[in-house]
């Protein structure tokens, strides 16, 4: 019973808070912050719900494995983000910051990993039914993006969250999906293929 609360409440948080955002402008200019205090809130939550790190992913144990694991993901996602860039399927010219690149690597994607692999990871551990939480893994993952109106990075973002979550599953280690997600958003950022 204590688990189907936690989802319920995680589910209505992970819906609602791009709908927020998406619907008011001031909101968008701090969803760094927002994104930030909702991963501090969610763990929290975890932890008073007796969930324990290992079980969100966050251990030593596997990590090596987990990095070497994503490895090759990384080399493929460099060679086709050099493709899209030689074909000039970029769109946007980057404007970001240093402290931006900081907050996204340090901060930024490895949050992100807990909430869309960790936190799924742990429910499907709790539930089964791996493909539920695959799918809602990666839809929420997408739908998050939905704040910066592109078709483009929802759908890649679907697309590698189904890729990340089946990666994170094999070691139970956020270690490498967080290397993996750090290099791909960096690069797709840097380049001007997604915002």
């Amino acid at each position: 019973m204590k688990n189907k609360i936690l989802l319920a409440i995680i589910l209505m948080v992970y819906t609602l808070l791009p709908i927020l955002i998406l619907l008011n402008k001031y909101l968008f200019t701090i969803k760094f912050y927002l994104l930030t205090i909702v991963g501090l809130l969610i763990y929290i939550l975890m932890k008073l719900f007796g969930v324990s790190n290992k079980k969100l992913g966050i251990c030593k144990k596997n990590t090596m494995k987990s990095i070497k694991r994503n490895l090759i993901l990384i080399i493929i996602s460099i060679i086709i983000i050099i493709i899209f860039k030689i074909l000039h399927i970029d769109k946007y010219n980057p404007t970001e910051t240093i402290s931006f690149y900081l907050f996204y690597i340090f901060i930024s994607c490895p949050l992100q990993e807990f909430l869309y692999r960790g936190v799924f990871g742990y429910f499907e551990s709790e539930f089964n039914n791996k493909n539920l939480w695959l799918l809602l893994s990666s839809f929420c993952y997408s739908f998050v993006h939905i704040i910066y109106k592109d078709t483009l990075t929802c759908v890649l973002t679907f697309i590698v969250g189904i890729i990340w979550y089946l990666l994170y599953k094999k070691d139970n280690n956020l270690a490498g999906v967080s290397l993996s997600h750090i290099v791909l958003g960096i690069l797709t950022i840097a380049l001007g293929i997604i915002n």
